[in-house]
């Protein structure tokens, strides 16, 4: 074994979670700014000055949203997995309340778009989701971790 590789009793569950939260990351961010970009585009080119604040507004509360739910599940990472599971539900759910709200909120502002924010919203959130997917799906982390202390 290399000197860098980890025996099966040397990984722990908080560093499993922790590594997938790292893969999940390098898989979404580049992807999820070019979407941001291209949302922005599209949405100048559509709407002129109100599509392109509608658009970077909207794919910065997705972008920030995205990694409150990687921070998440690193800062409850040590923590029964039972629990991590809970959080990352929870997390989602609180992700949609502020991409809901944050949808009314700024509906009625003249300085943006709203179809521009919305529209990329959305389209942030779902490829930075499918991102992260992919990336836990592909992950070379260990998904059982053994047990410990005769456990």
């Amino acid at each position: 074994m290399s000197d860098g590789a980890m025996s099966s009793d040397d990984v722990t569950h908080a560093q499993v979670v922790q590594r997938l939260a790292d893969e999940m990351f390098k898989s979404a961010v580049w992807v999820a700014l070019g979407t941001v970009v291209v949302g922005v585009v599209v949405s100048a080119l559509i709407w002129g000055t109100t599509g392109l604040f509608g658009a970077l507004v909207g794919g910065g509360i997705a972008c920030a949203s995205a990694l409150a739910t990687l921070f998440l599940m690193r800062k409850t990472a040590d923590l029964d997995p039972m629990i991590v599971m809970g959080a990352a539900l929870a997390g989602f759910m609180g992700k949609l309340i502020v991409l809901f709200v944050a949808l009314l909120l700024l509906r009625g502002q003249d300085w943006l778009h709203p179809t521009a924010l919305g529209l990329t919203m959305a389209a942030t959130v779902v490829v930075t989701a499918y991102m992260e997917a992919r990336a836990s799906k592909r992950s070379r982390s260990q998904m059982v971790v053994p047990a410990s202390d005769g456990t």
